[in-house]
């Protein structure tokens, strides 16, 4: 009976850890995908004393 109980507990953990995977998955996918940005100007300020 007390193994039961263990192998009952083992996997209610295990699909509450599946079903928080699976919801931060859909989370991410979910939310909205950043504009696109184009080309960037590039200001390059060369650093003394490398090379």
């Amino acid at each position: 009976m007390a193994d039961e109980s263990l192998l009952k507990k083992i996997k209610t953990w295990v699909k509450t850890v599946l079903g928080g995977m699976g919801n931060a998955v859909v989370s991410e996918k979910s939310k909205k995908v950043p504009p696109e940005i184009g080309n960037q100007p590039y200001k390059d300020t060369p650093k003394k004393g490398v090379l």
